[in-house]
């Protein structure tokens, strides 16, 4: 069992899917602003950590993709994944970012790609002040 976060949201006026996870959110696709917001960042560091320490990695061993939600975080989990792992120990979180995130295919939706950027910079900043 894991932690999933089931939430849908799509722009009303371009129809882009993303989650308005901070006040004054806007449509990475089409700029308009969010209607609402909701509190994905808690909701997403809880689920990796809760990934990390009860299979000791972000990925857990299985994985179902029911919502936006979900799949963010899928690719979230991939990215702290990759990041724990990778061969350079000294190479900084966003350049490591940028890396991942440009080579995912993002078909139909290049808009993600900045979005689950601003989305894993908020959540590795979360997770590193309670480190702290």
């Amino acid at each position: 069992m894991t932690l999933h976060v089931s939430y849908d949201h799509a722009c009303g006026g371009c129809g882009a899917f993303f989650i308005p996870f901070a006040p004054q959110e806007s449509c990475p696709r089409c700029g308009r602003p969010a209607t609402e917001t909701f509190d994905f960042v808690p909701q997403a560091v809880a689920s990796l950590r809760f990934n990390l320490e009860t299979y000791g990695q972000y990925l857990p061993p299985a994985w179902y993709v029911g919502s936006l939600g979900d799949h963010c975080l899928r690719l979230l989990f991939m990215v702290f994944d990759g990041f724990r792992t990778k061969d350079d120990p000294a190479e900084p979180f966003e350049v490591y970012l940028d890396r991942r995130l440009a080579a995912m295919g993002w078909g139909e939706q290049p808009y993600l790609q900045v979005h689950v950027r601003s989305l894993a910079l908020k959540v590795r900043a979360v997770m590193e002040q309670v480190r702290s």
